[in-house]
């Protein structure tokens, strides 16, 4: 990997940083008595604010129908940046409740497009022997994300005043700046350019981003793959509508859009977002409970950059054999102690420690493992007509889910408690089963080469297993004659590497 290359896909993975820091909000906030009076909150009002971000979220996702594909990946971060410093801005200095919750349809509506678009952008950037570290960089942003802000929130708690909870909520400009400041060095991606058919600017992005000692022509040999597999493809009149008419699309969209759901059916969002509650319900302070939150973020983060090491070294499906043999059992001594210490009227100290570290355990196993599977994964198996389409659709299905459980998890707990996780437990075996028969592993496969792995045929491949390339096809491409070539490639790499 040049350095080029490294400071891309840092800046695409620097994406989930917004979903982190929003997340840590939603779980910090809510320890905050001034915030809780401000807007007299209970638990109808708690469940319909966190609605509404994801509900932002989900219309987001829902313009990444069409949005990366008509202006391209790197633009609809730039606009999601644009959006987000509005919904911040309303959130921040939102005098009523209305207001606030406006703020955070807002801000989700950005979260949906950048959240979403990032993994299709990453993905496309990334060569195949590390595109599941780099889904594990996407991770261990959320998970860093997500600890910073639990750390922050315990901080600025003792600040006795509303400014607290407001300039919680004012740091998520950060991310947004930092996002919107560093795009103007970000190239577009180079299959994208090739849809477009631009592709001398494709072919000097590929040479800047994919140049390596010794491997000087894979930049043109990745080249000539991916223009095939896209003229293939145009050629059959494959695109978003032939997922209706093609088999393999329809599974692949299908793969996606189930794996979302069960990873949210896993009860990550009741745990995560709803911990300070759950450790109140377990005899624990506020002061406590954030300080259990933090090293919640802080337990997850190591499990992301555990997970990052390990996703191209031992493949897609058993890094989440690994996940879920750490969540069932997890959510199975969760549901077992918290019940006992109900059952102990609420006194057992002991009984309710043990549910944190199955918190904890449960951690473990979902925010490495499946952080870094899911972004990776629904990205690398659907092909470049409906990439943007698939996963803003996987992206679509995670925030319905989430809206429901959000709404619905501060009713349960205060009604069913423990009884309420009995649920995601059947989940979670259900998927396990599922995932074993439908999902194949795609490690160390470019992305064109995953074609195959579910029946569609594969153009050409860059070693020579698929059609062998020319002395003529190893050329150039063509560009236009001016009177002056060097100004033209000049002007390629230009647009190629700019904003």
């Amino acid at each position: 990997m040049n350095r080029y290359q490294f400071l891309c896909l840092a800046y695409v993975t620097f994406g989930s940083i917004f979903y982190g820091y929003d997340s840590g909000i939603t779980t910090s906030i809510l320890a905050y008595e001034r915030f809780l009076i401000y807007f007299d909150l209970n638990a109808t009002k708690i469940g319909a604010f966190n609605s509404a971000y994801y509900g932002g979220s989900f219309i987001g996702c829902m313009l990444n129908w069409y949005l990366p594909n008509k202006i391209g990946r790197l633009r609809t971060i730039q606009l999601s940046c644009a959006v987000a410093f509005v919904g911040i801005s309303m959130q921040t200095a939102a005098k009523s409740f209305g207001v606030f919750c406006a703020g955070r349809v807002v801000g989700g509506i950005a979260c949906g497009l950048v959240f979403s678009v990032c993994p299709t952008y990453a993905s496309e950037i990334s060569p195949p022997e590390i595109r599941g570290f780099v889904g594990g960089v996407y991770a261990v942003n959320i998970n860093f994300a997500y600890m910073f802000t639990e750390w922050i929130g315990l901080g600025l708690y003792f600040i006795d005043s509303d400014v607290s909870w407001r300039l919680l909520l004012g740091l998520q400009l950060v991310p947004a700046v930092a996002m919107f400041a560093g795009s103007f060095w970000m190239p577009f991606s180079p299959r994208w350019l090739i849809l477009k058919d631009r592709n001398e600017e494709a072919l000097v992005v590929l040479k800047k981003m994919h140049s390596a000692p010794g491997h000087e022509d894979f930049p043109l040999r990745e080249y000539h793959q991916i223009r095939a597999q896209i003229e293939l493809d145009r050629s059959e009149r494959l695109g978003v509508s032939s997922i209706l008419s093609k088999k393999s699309y329809r599974k692949r969209l299908m793969i996606v859009v189930g794996a979302a759901l069960f990873q949210q059916l896993t009860g990550v969002i009741p745990i995560q977002n709803y911990q300070v509650q759950v450790y109140q319900s377990l005899g624990f302070s506020n002061i406590l409970s954030l300080v259990l939150t933090g090293i919640y973020g802080t337990v997850a983060t190591a499990s992301a950059v555990l997970a990052m090491l390990l996703c191209d070294r031992i493949g897609r499906r058993k890094l989440v054999f690994v996940a879920y043999g750490l969540m069932i059992p997890a959510s199975l001594v969760l549901v077992i102690l918290w019940s006992r210490f109900e059952a102990s009227g609420n006194t057992n100290r002991g009984l309710g420690i043990g549910v944190v570290f199955a918190i904890y355990l449960f951690s473990c196993g979902y925010s490495g493992p499946m952080n870094t599977f899911w972004p990776t994964y629904s990205a690398e198996i659907l092909p470049t007509s409906i990439r943007s389409f698939g996963v803003a659709n996987s992206y679509l299905t995670f925030n319905g889910i989430v809206i429901l459980l959000v709404q619905c998890t501060p009713l349960a707990l205060e009604a069913i408690s423990w009884r309420y996780f009995i649920v995601f437990l059947v989940m979670d075996f259900i998927f396990v089963v599922a995932f074993s028969i439908y999902c194949p592993e795609t490690r160390m496969k470019t992305l064109e080469e995953i074609e195959a792995l579910f029946g569609d045929h594969v153009a050409e491949t860059p070693d020579g297993t698929g059609k062998h390339l020319t002395d003529e096809e190893l050329k150039e491409p063509d560009v236009v004659v001016t009177e002056n070539t060097n100004a033209t490639e000049q002007s390629a790499e230009k647009n190629a590497t700019s904003a």
